[in-house]
């Protein structure tokens, strides 16, 4: 009889643990303007596919105060499509209701291009430094874009993020 009152204890103890709840808060909104310029392209062909290693320099304004730069691949497909992917690094500050945080996080940028609006796309938050290391997010981004090389084109970003553990 004891023991069973014993694996009961134990049963109920064990879905008491797993009913609490995380203790995560909720994400802050991110949102503002990404102002860039291409400095570089280096052109490859194959077969009617044309890729394009790009070089970009550029400003966040809004959630994230900063510089940026990216290296990413344009590639116009034989279909006629334009899809985009690349990797940004920022430095600067990101705004969180706990105060402005600042270091350096790095991003991925992936997208598509062209419709009467221009650029559409995702950014995801991949690792950071210093004040930045915890931070978290995603999101989407959209606009006209740079017109060619040297020249500023903006495009807008939207999301979520998250400072993981002291927030």
């Amino acid at each position: 009889m004891n023991k069973k009152y014993v694996v009961i204890l134990m049963a109920l103890f064990i879905l008491l643990v797993l009913a609490i709840p995380a203790q995560a808060t909720k994400p802050d909104s991110a949102e503002g303007v990404w102002s860039y310029f291409v400095y570089k392209a280096e052109v490859k062909e194959a077969g009617c596919n044309t890729f394009l290693t790009t070089y970009d320099y550029g400003k966040m304004t809004g959630t994230f105060e900063g510089e940026t730069t990216e290296v990413g691949m344009v590639v116009e497909h034989c279909s006629g499509g334009v899809s985009f992917n690349g990797n940004m690094v920022f430095v600067g500050e990101v705004d969180s209701p706990a105060g402005a945080r600042s270091g350096t996080m790095e991003m991925s940028v992936v997208g598509q291009c062209c419709d009467e609006n221009g650029w559409d796309g995702q950014w995801v938050i991949l690792s950071g430094t210093e004040e930045l290391a915890n931070l978290r997010g995603q999101g989407t981004w959209s606009g006209p874009g740079a017109g060619g090389p040297f020249v500023w084109g903006d495009v807008d970003y939207e999301g979520n993020i998250h400072f993981e553990g002291n927030d």
